[in-house]
């Protein structure tokens, strides 16, 4: 099994990725803070070359964070983690039912399956619905 995750995009893309709609109430409000010194009040169509690349880094931080953290726990289930390019390549020996059971089972295949690219093996279509969460002793 392998999953391809491109933690930094080019340039452009972050750019417009932050005022691409819908845009979260979290980040509009990021943006309006950053551009509230403006005397006209900047709009997601006008932003001030500042609060773009303000937004911008602050969705990179929050998405390689999660990344981080995803490929920390492939790595300590023994999948080999590599960096190709602009690329991160994690692979696994496990066939790709096998390999979705694993990271369902560990808690962490919704954040895989939101943060993969192109060229990931996507699990099988009966287990996209539901779950991601790790098993709790406590609510059987």
């Amino acid at each position: 099994m392998r999953l391809v995750f491109r933690p930094i995009r080019r340039a452009g893309e972050e750019y417009a990725a932050v005022t691409r709609a819908p845009i979260s109430r979290t980040l509009e409000t990021y943006l309006e803070m950053h551009s509230f010194g403006f005397p006209d009040r900047p709009t997601v169509d006008n932003l001030p070359a500042s609060a773009r690349l303000a937004a911008a880094a602050k969705e990179i931080h929050e998405r390689a964070s999660i990344l981080t953290q995803v490929l920390r726990r492939l790595e300590n289930l023994g999948w080999d983690v590599h960096i190709e390019g602009d690329q991160v390549v994690a692979l696994t020996s496990l066939e790709l039912e096998a390999g979705w059971e694993v990271l369902r089972s560990e808690g962490i295949s919704d954040q895989a399956l939101g943060l993969a690219e192109k060229g990931s093996d996507l699990p099988p279509p009966r287990q996209l619905a539901g779950g991601g969460e790790p098993k709790d002793p406590y609510f059987p």
